[in-house]
């Protein structure tokens, strides 16, 4: 009766050892995981986008500063003893808000719509 018990008891032993059993949740668990680790992800990559576009145009406005730092600050010393060039520079914001803005719309209207 004892080697009977103790058969039994390996066989159940083995069978669930062979079947690992998985929390009813389990389908559940590993797709929200999933999904953390992917926007975990894409995080990421939005932070190292960001910070290379940022170096970048700090780059650029120093390199510019120090190759044409002398002429411009020449310009703007000689804007301001003549009051009269100044009247192109409001037009001139305007345009550039203006395009910045419409920039902005387009990208927002047409982005992502023709994914396929």
């Amino acid at each position: 009766m004892e080697q009977h018990i103790e058969s039994q008891a390996l066989r159940q032993a083995l069978a669930a050892r062979e079947r690992p059993s998985l929390p009813s949740n389990f389908a559940y668990t590993t797709m929200r995981r999933i999904r953390l680790e992917r926007e975990k992800s894409e995080r990421r990559q939005r932070i190292v986008a960001f910070l290379t576009v940022a170096s970048v145009v700090v780059l650029g406005i120093g390199g510019l500063v120090y190759m044409f730092g002398q002429a411009i600050w020449q310009s703007m010393v000689a804007i301001s003893k003549r009051p009269e060039d100044l009247s192109l520079a409001l037009p001139t914001l305007f345009c550039l808000a203006f395009f910045a803005l419409l920039n902005r719309w387009l990208a927002r209207h047409y982005v992502g719509r023709n994914k396929t």
